[in-house]
């Protein structure tokens, strides 16, 4: 049998495991749905607001010449409201005439057809009539009056751009003056042009 001390016994090392090396996972970025929605751009004002108007000539016997400048403004994209001018010139006869005055509107368009809509139109003319009379001594003169006339409508609105568009009017003149210088039924043709493409 062996004498002596024992001989050392080498006590084993624990391994070590290798290191994983954990990988980041990637951030995944939350969107807050309301920051994904982008918000409409608000119009301005002018944003709104339409020029145009209509005019109309008639040449024979009797000669008559028509402006009808207006601003609209669209309340919502189917209703609009509106202010114009209005200045007729009527000769013939030996006489010139001036009437002018102004109106207020209002258009509602109905339902879609094609590129356009049928259009509802309302409004009320204030107007100076130029009346022509003779005086005592058998001279032409000619006197003033006023003349309010309700005329209301359908028509057809036809887009020509994305907010422009021209409008075929038929209107009834519930006022029949004879010094009206309107009869029934009165015709317009018009255009309305943003005043920016906003």
């Amino acid at each position: 049998m062996p004498t002596g001390p024992p001989a050392p016994v080498e006590q084993q090392r624990p391994q070590q495991q290798p290191k994983v090396k954990e990988q980041s996972q990637p951030e995944v970025v939350q969107r807050n749905e309301k920051e994904e929605e982008q918000p409409e751009e608000q119009l301005r004002f002018i944003d709104k607001l339409y020029f145009g108007g209509s005019f109309g000539l008639q040449f024979g016997t009797f000669t008559t010449i028509s402006l009808l400048p207006t601003i609209s403004y669209a309340i919502t994209p189917k209703l609009y409201a509106g202010v114009g001018g209005v200045y007729h010139y009527e000769s013939g006869d030996g006489f010139n005439l001036h009437h002018y005055g102004g109106r207020v509107f209002g258009q509602l368009e109905m339902f879609n057809i094609g590129d356009g809509a049928v259009l509802a139109h309302a409004e009320i003319e204030s107007l100076s009539i130029a009346v022509p009379y003779f005086d005592v001594t058998g001279r032409r003169r000619t006197d003033r009056t006023g003349l309010s006339m309700p005329l209301v409508g359908l028509g057809y609105r036809q887009r020509i751009s994305s907010k422009g568009f021209f409008d075929l009017l038929v209107l009834y003149n519930g006022n029949d003056d004879p010094i009206n210088p309107y009869s029934n039924p009165v015709i317009r043709i018009g255009f309305n042009i943003p005043f920016t493409n906003r």
